[in-house]
């Protein structure tokens, strides 16, 4: 029996020493093991760099039209500046021509003058007139190197007056006859501010004549900077005012007259807009010389805007354009015409804009 309890008693002492009989005495809990990690290993309680706003694919161009962004291509590794946001988006580029100040003229210096001084202060004269007007500036000539008293020296002197130093550009192609020889136009044109990229090119219009008419060309210079295509020309005398010769004079008019209309047509349909200079050597009234016609059959959009007399300023707007004439305060029509001495012509300026309808 004292066995017994003896054995009992030293059970106490242990439990006693051990903690009570409702507690664990293992080690202390882990209170700074962090977040758990999800599925994939990445640390869910984790959030964007708080240093810059975060842009999904702003590396990524994509087009403007909302559809699927093309490849992204391997990563950049020339160290350049890091993409903005919106550098996948590409402003419009501006349409050639629209709504941009333009003035046209149309110009016959003639050749009824003595001295090489006279014709140079006539072509000074359209220079200070014509590059005093508003815009991008286009002149047609006619009668340049045309049985002159000078001989070449109106060409020269018109390079000197339109020189590139002050942003002019003439054009003067050549054209082929029918016999296969080229021959210089005689309807040169000049522009300023507008002749990046331009091209000229000439096409036969008549047949020369002796004592009667030169060789007669149509030219056309296309300025894509502004979608326009310039054309000038100058259709045999006499047709339509009871010279000699008439129905051989009229035949040669027809056939400049139908080469100036497919031309117009030509650029029109290149979607150009179109401006026509030139001496037509047709009246817009009806006489007994010269039947009524109606000068707008040049082409279904063609519409004068400018010139008098046998002297026209055309305008032939692109499909999907049109042309609005620039107006002073007063709301008058800014063009007009100006003396220039020699034989009965007169320059003829007019100021507009074509723009996309």
């Amino acid at each position: 029996m004292v066995d017994t309890m003896a054995r009992l008693a030293l059970l106490v002492l242990v439990l006693v020493g051990c903690g009570s009989t409702g507690t664990l005495s293992g080690p202390e809990p882990l209170t700074d093991a962090g977040p758990a990690l999800d599925m994939d290993g990445a640390d869910a309680a984790s959030e964007p760099d708080a240093g810059a706003e975060f842009q999904p694919d702003a590396g990524v161009a994509r087009p403007v039209d909302g559809g699927p962004a093309p490849d992204a291509g391997p990563p950049e590794t020339d160290g350049g500046p890091a993409p903005t946001p919106d550098a996948g988006v590409v402003a419009p580029e501006p349409i050639p021509g629209d709504d941009v100040r333009m003035t046209f003229a149309t110009v016959n210096i003639g050749r009824n003058y003595g001295t090489r001084a006279q014709v140079a202060s006539v072509i000074r004269r359209v220079a200070d007139v014509v590059g005093s007007k508003l815009g991008d500036q286009f002149i047609g000539w006619q009668e340049i190197g045309e049985g002159d008293p000078c001989g070449g020296c109106e060409l020269e002197i018109v390079q000197s007056a339109f020189g590139s130093g002050g942003g002019w550009n003439t054009w003067r192609p050549a054209g082929t006859r029918p016999d296969g020889a080229n021959e210089r136009v005689k309807v040169p044109v000049t522009a300023r501010r507008a002749n990046g990229g331009a091209s000229a090119r000439a096409a036969f219009a008549s047949p020369g004549w002796a004592g009667v008419s030169p060789t007669r060309f149509v030219t056309v210079v296309h300025y894509p900077q502004r979608n326009l295509s310039m054309i000038n020309t100058h259709l045999i005398a006499g047709a339509w005012s009871c010279k000699s010769n008439r129905d051989q004079r009229r035949d040669y008019w027809r056939r400049g007259w139908d080469t100036l209309k497919a031309q117009v047509r030509r650029e029109h349909d290149r979607g150009r807009n179109v401006i026509v200079t030139g001496d037509l050597n047709r009246p817009r009234g009806a006489n007994s010389c010269n039947p009524a016609w109606d000068p707008t059959s040049l082409h279904g959009q063609a519409r004068i805007i400018g010139g008098a007399g046998i002297d026209y300023v055309f305008a032939v707007p692109a499909p999907g354009w049109s042309f609005a004439f620039d107006r002073r305060g007063d709301d008058s029509i800014r063009r007009g015409s100006f003396d220039l001495g020699i034989d009965s012509h007169r320059g003829h300026w007019v100021t507009g804009r074509f723009g996309v309808r």
